[in-house]
């Protein structure tokens, strides 16, 4: 592990113990300890439609590249990549893995593949933003005076961005015969560029434009995706929902749907490994931003849900590893640089 992963791996540490220490071990042992469950049970059983769903929208997004990948491939690979973006500091690394897993599984290409995971990641954002213009809109008159304007702030500026990839992916689909022409044309006038990776950065262009056809492959299909995605983020606010029932923290559903939304950007950020001490930070800021007063039982949501779904994602990831005939130290050493 390198310098800069331990220092905020301790730095994340140091950021939770204070935490604990400032709510008081004592209180957030006996919040933990009442939670119910029964509610944590049915927590960790959302997650695994929440992976399931992802799996089908991306095997979806990959019809134009491969009609035939199995769902059992999808949903084991997706949740190897998360199992390695959680367990190592490299941010997006496990992005990387699943497009090479996929690639040697059902032999879609490297570079399709990492395309159509990042089409998959935009269409995350903008599932995530319109349902925190949901939560916005749904929120009480009293409640959006006191709104903090950094939470507009955030959905605005990812918004923004979502709508200018999606309008250039959609773009450079439509319009690809001239946007490789212009690629081309862009490389012969550099001087000693030799003409074989003249072809390459091409034929990269041509993988990465091939990986996001998948968006508008047919109507059926792009409203499917569109969906799915609402679908997905809307399972994420229920598990919020259920972490809150599981504390007896009666909290508004507009307040936990936009406050679960503002949690899942707050992942764009960087953190240590794991997002030990930064999961529970921004979970805190974010609802005691919204309004809610009980540091004790935010913090006991924040820590029982990080650890609850990361267990899940290593125990799945690791089965994901066995079943898939890899090893981890196989993943572990799958490099951006790779390609098959």
């Amino acid at each position: 592990m390198s310098l800069k992963a331990i220092t905020s791996l301790f730095l994340g540490s140091a950021l939770l113990i204070f935490m604990i220490w400032y709510v008081d071990i004592g209180n957030l042992y006996n919040a933990i300890m009442r939670s119910s469950p029964i509610w944590l049970a049915y927590y960790l059983l959302l997650m695994l439609p929440f992976f399931l769903l992802r799996a089908w929208r991306w095997r979806m997004l990959l019809v134009p590249i491969k009609s035939s990948v199995k769902l059992s491939n999808s949903f084991w690979i997706t949740m190897i990549g998360f199992m390695v973006n959680v367990i190592i500091p490299l941010r997006l690394g496990g992005e990387f893995v699943r497009a090479f897993a996929m690639d040697g599984k059902e032999k879609t290409g490297f570079f399709q593949s990492l395309s159509s995971v990042a089409v998959e990641r935009v269409l995350d954002l903008l599932g995530i933003t319109l349902l925190g213009l949901i939560g916005i809109f749904l929120l009480p008159k009293e409640a959006i005076m006191y709104l903090p304007a950094w939470s507009l702030d955030a959905l605005r500026i990812v918004g923004i961005f979502v709508a200018i990839t999606l309008s250039g992916l959609m773009l450079g689909i439509r319009y690809e015969r001239r946007l490789l022409s212009l690629v081309r044309q862009i490389l012969s006038a550099i001087p000693k560029l030799p003409y074989k990776w003249q072809e390459k950065l091409i034929n990269f262009s041509k993988s990465l434009i091939d990986g996001a056809k998948g968006l508008t492959h047919n109507p059926p299909t792009f409203f499917s995706t569109l969906i799915s995605t609402f679908v997905i983020w809307f399972m994420a606010f229920l598990s919020t929902f259920l972490i809150f029932k599981a504390f007896n923290y009666d909290v508004p559903a507009s307040i936990i749907l936009l406050g679960s939304m503002l949690v899942q950007l707050s992942f764009i950020l960087p953190a240590p490994p794991g997002n030990i001490g930064t999961y529970e930070v921004f979970w805190s800021a974010i609802f005691i931003g919204l309004g809610l007063s009980r540091l004790d039982l935010i913090l006991a949501t924040a820590i029982v849900s990080h650890l609850l779904s990361d267990a899940f994602i290593i125990g799945m990831g690791s089965i994901g590893v066995t079943s898939m005939g890899l090893s981890f130290k196989k993943v572990m050493k799958m490099k951006p640089t790779q390609q098959r």
